[in-house]
């Protein structure tokens, strides 16, 4: 399987950027990440015998996201620029952790400093 297959990229649109404020940015980021990531949580998934259907990955890509608020120090609930900008910073080293070609992790990365930066 090729790494456009296996990691789909996800891309912000004008209408996701409009009334910017930091918990729809958190949002935006938890959906980025679902989509960047859901494949590889699916194959994970279903290797360790857990529910692998779209509801359950979403739920672990929520742990996560909470977990990387929590491990950075930052409010999940009152998201902060500041806070967005060390929350993506983890969650690429976690991605690349796990095999998530750079080429991926930079282009979502781009895609949330759109987002970021009319915070």
């Amino acid at each position: 399987m090729s790494d456009e297959q296996q990691y789909q990229k996800w891309t912000v649109s004008d209408s996701d950027l409009m009334d910017m404020n930091p918990i729809k940015a958190r949002d935006l980021i938890t959906q980025c990440f679902y989509e960047a990531q859901r494949e590889t949580l699916f194959r994970a998934k279903k290797k360790l015998g857990s529910p692998s259907d779209d509801l359950n990955i979403m739920k672990s890509i929520e742990q996560i996201i909470k977990a990387t608020f929590n491990g950075v120090g930052e409010d999940f609930q009152q998201p902060d620029k500041q806070g967005l900008m060390k929350v993506i910073e983890s969650l690429a080293k976690k991605s690349s952790a796990v095999g998530t070609p750079l080429e991926i992790i930079e282009y979502h990365k781009g895609q949330i400093m759109k987002i970021l930066n009319l915070l």
